[in-house]
């Protein structure tokens, strides 16, 4: 409960940050399949910026801000797509491995700019796809795991949006920021695999009993 209940709670913050905007494009039949592109075309751009960043420091802003364009398409598609009524298992499909095909290219421009450790980039992109396969995983066997754990993706851009935003200032921001989201994933992968364990014991003694 207290899962959906904090899934709930995103989405109504989504809606109240960019609810004008969801429903301009809903009502002039913006398809969120453009939207989905927009977003992984963006993570593109990030990834170009990131690995120009040995160049000068500023472009690890510019890349932060990308990703965090692109985040935010990420977010408002579905929105789009449930105001519309054109919800589909494949929009569904195609949005998730955009945003991992998404992350993996802005992982490894991170790596090409030089100025990161490659264990971070390596640990940081691990974990982030083990949390996005603990779900899908999960979700293939009959359990939901939608808003659980502390790090899917949008805690992930953000924080590393953050870091680069401090890039400049504290070029080892974006360091450490790798190294704290590859923590957090880790708990996100351990926590997701508890709650499956339990809920699939919960319902093998239902039958049981």
């Amino acid at each position: 409960m207290q899962h959906r209940t904090r899934r709930e709670l995103q989405r109504r913050l989504v809606n109240w940050l960019a609810g004008g905007l969801i429903r301009f494009f809903a009502e002039r039949g913006v398809s969120p399949f453009l939207l989905t592109y927009a977003s992984f075309t963006l993570s593109i751009v990030s990834a170009v910026f990131y690995a120009l960043t040995g160049a000068s420091i500023l472009f690890a802003v510019y890349g932060g801000v990308s990703w965090l364009i692109s985040g935010f398409f990420d977010a408002i598609d579905g929105e789009v797509a449930r105001l519309s009524s054109r919800t589909s298992k494949l929009g569904a499909y195609l949005d998730s491995m955009f945003d991992k095909a998404g992350e993996a290219l802005v992982c490894i421009g991170i790596l090409l700019s030089g100025i990161v450790d490659g264990a971070a980039v390596l640990l940081f992109c691990v974990t982030s796809l083990l949390v996005s396969y603990a779900r899908a995983r999960a979700e293939g066997i009959g359990v939901s795991l939608k808003g659980v754990g502390i790090a899917e993706r949008a805690e992930r851009i953000i924080l590393i949006s953050a870091a680069s935003f401090i890039a400049p200032l504290y070029p080892a921001s974006l360091n450490i920021a790798l190294y704290l989201g590859a923590a957090l994933s880790s708990i996100t992968v351990a926590w997701r695999t508890h709650y499956v364990v339990r809920s699939l014991r919960g319902e093998r003694a239902g039958a049981e009993g």
